[in-house]
């Protein structure tokens, strides 16, 4: 009885360090942005906005998260736009855009950013980093960042990479 009763308890244990392991959670940084992100993946967001708009899409709506604006649970889309707004997806699949000037972005798990930077009369336009990396300029241009693990594209074989 105990030896099986050891067993489930280790593989309670190794499971979820398995799981981990195979899908590195990354993060990206995003610092007085201006111009427009718009952000897909799974995982944890905070961000605020001093003057624009924000659009979050929670991609998966049966799950137990749900995302909070200023504080307040919200529904599977939410848009708002003014000044002074705070937001959060405490995890799940979602889709966000921000519009506007002064934002800051934080997300950890696995996801992309399209970033199209839109400068001030002096060119700034804020700052994105990738995990630990350093801080690079919104692009003018819209550019993109992957963070986390990269999307599920085939398993590799040797030097094949075999589709699903």
């Amino acid at each position: 009885m105990r030896l099986a009763l050891l067993t489930v308890l280790a593989l309670a244990l190794a499971v979820p360090a398995g799981w981990a392991a195979a899908r590195p959670a990354g993060s990206l940084s995003i610092e007085d942005g201006r111009g427009t992100v718009v952000l897909r993946g799974k995982g944890i967001v905070i961000g605020k906005l001093e003057r624009g708009e924000v659009q979050i899409v929670d991609l998966s709506p049966l799950d137990q998260w749900s995302p909070r604006v200023n504080g307040v649970p919200r529904g599977r889309t939410v848009w708002t736009r003014g000044k002074e707004i705070n937001f959060y997806v405490p995890g799940g699949r979602y889709r966000i855009t921000v519009r506007g000037e002064g934002f800051s972005i934080s997300a950890r798990g696995q996801g992309n950013a399209a970033m199209t930077g839109k400068p001030d009369v002096t060119g700034v336009t804020g700052t994105y980093a990738v995990g630990d990396a350093a801080p690079a300029p919104l692009p003018a241009i819209t550019g993109s960042a992957d963070f986390g693990a990269p999307p599920f594209v085939g398993a590799v074989i040797g030097t094949k990479a075999v589709q699903p």
